[in-house]
């Protein structure tokens, strides 16, 4: 089995089944090919929220690390940036050999990434229900 790609966080609050945590690029970060990927890449802290059952036992200040399994990182990157990219080119082509122009061909290709992450927020339940974050105190 993978082992989990995890992040020291800090509480920020917890209750109501949530744990909002602040996630703190460590110094391994920089150096990691694919920090862009998990979203460490474009600043040194990121605030997400972990539904957990066990919230009422977290305290704001609190250090914890926070994992995920390797390939629900990947699922995530598949579906934030490969999908996107063959959905871009795919309306491009497409619009390119039915022989509408550049200009048209180029919002079309920009159309049908609008309405591709349109429908990934429509969808961010359904989502949010497969990439399973975890939360452990330290």
């Amino acid at each position: 089995m993978t082992r989990p790609i995890e992040h020291i966080a800090t509480v920020v609050r917890a209750g109501d089944g949530v744990v909002e945590v602040e996630l703190t690029a460590q110094s391994a970060c920089a150096s990691c090919h694919a920090r862009m990927a998990c979203g460490m890449g474009e600043s040194t802290r990121k605030r997400i929220e972990i539904a957990t059952p066990e919230a009422p036992s977290f305290t704001a200040g609190e250090r914890v690390t926070v994992s995920v399994e390797r390939n629900m990182g990947m699922t995530a990157v598949l579906w934030a940036y490969v999908v996107p990219f063959v959905v871009l080119l795919g309306a491009l082509v497409a619009a390119s050999l039915a022989g509408w122009s550049d200009g048209a061909a180029a919002l079309a290709a920009v159309g049908g990434i609008a309405l591709y992450y349109g429908t990934l927020y429509l969808l961010r339940e359904r989502l949010e229900k497969k990439i399973h974050f975890k939360i452990h105190k330290q």
